[in-house]
Formats: C-alpha cells, structure tokens, sequence
C-alpha cells in the first residue's frame, strides 16, 4: 500500500481539535482521533481530521473521506448531501452515500419496522394539526417521547407522560415513539461493527432523575458482555442498509425479552474506542479493502 495515501477524518467545525468553539461533547473526537491515527500509520494510511464544509473534493488530495464527528449535519442536512455525493465522485466515502442519506432521515425506522425487524414503533406526522394526543391514539400508548426527524445526542426531545396534556400541535419536523421504561433500569445497549465483524458492545445509564444516556446529559457507560444470540440480532439489520458499510453502531434496549431497535447509527455516531483496542486496526483494514 502506498504511505502517502490520506484518509479525511471528516468533522464538523465544532469538533476540530484547533477549533476556538468546541463543543462540549467534542471530546469524543478527541477520543477516536487519538485512538485511530496510530494505527492507521501502521497500515500505512495517514488521518487528516478536516472540516466538511471547509474541504472541496474537486481541489483535495485525499483518497478516502470517513464521516466521523460532522455533528452538525443535522443543522445542513441538504448541503451535507450535497457535498457527501461531490466527495463521492472524486473518491470512496465510507459509510456508503447511500446509506448515509437514507439513515439521516428517521423515517427509516418505519421502513425497517414494516420488513418485521424487532423496531421500536414509530408514529410520523403526515397530516398538519396532528396533536400528541393523535400520536398516543396511533401507538397505543399514553407515554411517548417526540423526537426530531433530523437529530442525534439527545437534543430537542420530550418526553411526554401520562398526565400531560395531548392538545400540542406537533410538527411535521417530529416524530413519536412509546417511552420504553428498561431505558431506566437497564439502559441502553450499543454494538458496534467494522463491516459485518462484530467489534465490542457497551451498555449506556442515564444519570438518576433523566431518561437520556448521552454522557453530556449526564449518563454513563460500561463494558458490556452480549450473547452470542444477542450479536446475531443486532448484525441482521446491517443486511437490510441500502449498501454496505464500513461502521456502524446499532442501540437497542431490552424490552420484553428481546432487544428493540432505538437507533441504526450508521452516519457519525462515536464508536467508543475504548472498549476495543483493536478497533482503529479493524477500521483502517476495511479502509484498505475500500481502496484495494
């Protein structure tokens, strides 16, 4: 392989490790990067971290663009398009375009639900007016959490209870799913894949008194041991994705005996080093499989 071959490590401006306006959760970048540069110069690749909006791909050099922390896509998700399918043209982009596009939009839960998968239900707002009292009647339920078609990190969510009133418009922007109480008391459980291979599975707490597991709304996580049974359940929705992918987290929680999907992270979620110490190498020999 030749050495001088560079890999974007593809960011948003938020997150660059110079940037005077990091976020608060722009550690995690910090994290994957330190973990990942080491061991993709032993496989003769070099990481360059870059900010999206700022690298043009007719002009850039680079041999391979790997979206990792472009948090703020969901801000832009019209311009992120654009540039994913400009990068494209001029190189490989992991995770696949395709797939990327089809995940940014919350939509696909539903699609995965009606192919039978083990989904947390999902009720979209199609008709203007809908209220929340519409979307309890739709799922069967009288709690519910409102989420954002475009998001991530626990932002802009809520939690809507038993007693809260029903007559809210929501808009069209939102969608609602059941309020899953294992959340609670026994998290949520993350797996993490390089391609189809299994890498390593956490389990995520939320702080007492919240519902979100995000560390930055005060959650916590742990090493997580699954079953053998447990990897095959999380591994069938990687068949379903609309092209392969180079990584990918898949969140599920416990529920009745079996893992509901919460989230297919397959655009920019963070990959929790820590619990693989294998996993920049696993990561940067899928990357020389793209560029093979």
């Amino acid at each position: 392989m030749n050495a001088s071959q560079k890999i974007a490590f593809l960011a948003c401006k938020h997150n660059l490790t110079t940037s005077p306006d990091r976020w608060p959760d722009a550690f995690e970048h910090d994290i994957e990067l330190e973990a990942f540069t080491s061991q993709f110069a032993a496989a003769g690749m070099e990481l360059v971290e870059v900010d999206w909006e700022q690298v043009d791909p007719l002009r850039a050099d680079f041999d391979l663009y790997f979206v990792r922390t472009t948090w703020n896509y969901k801000e832009k998700p019209d311009a992120f398009a654009a540039f994913l399918r400009k990068a494209a043209e001029q190189a490989p982009v992991a995770n696949d375009p395709r797939t990327i596009l089809w995940n940014m939009n919350k939509r696909y839960l539903g699609e995965l639900e009606a192919m039978g998968l083990p989904v947390i239900p999902s009720a979209f707002v199609d008709t203007p007016g809908t209220t929340i009292d519409d979307l309890r009647n739709a799922l069967d339920v009288q709690e519910l959490v409102l989420k954002p078609l475009y998001g991530g990190g626990g932002f802009d969510m809520r939690r809507v209870e038993p007693g809260d009133a029903g007559a809210d418009i929501v808009p069209d922007t939102h969608f609602a799913q059941p309020f899953i109480n294992g959340i609670l008391d026994q998290g949520e459980l993350s797996f993490v894949f390089v391609e189809q291979e299994f890498s390593h599975a956490l389990r995520k707490r939320p702080a007492a008194g919240n519902y979100l597991i995000h560390t930055h709304h005060g959650g916590a996580d742990e090493a997580y041991d699954p079953t053998p049974a447990e990897i095959d359940a999380c591994r069938a929705f990687l068949r379903v994705m609309p092209a392969p992918v180079l990584a990918t987290r898949i969140d599920v929680v416990p529920h009745q005996g079996k893992l509901l999907l919460v989230e297919l992270e397959a655009i920019e979620a963070h990959l929790f080093p820590q619990y693989n110490p294998r996993l920049g190498a696993m990561l940067a020999a899928a990357c020389g499989r793209m560029l093979a």
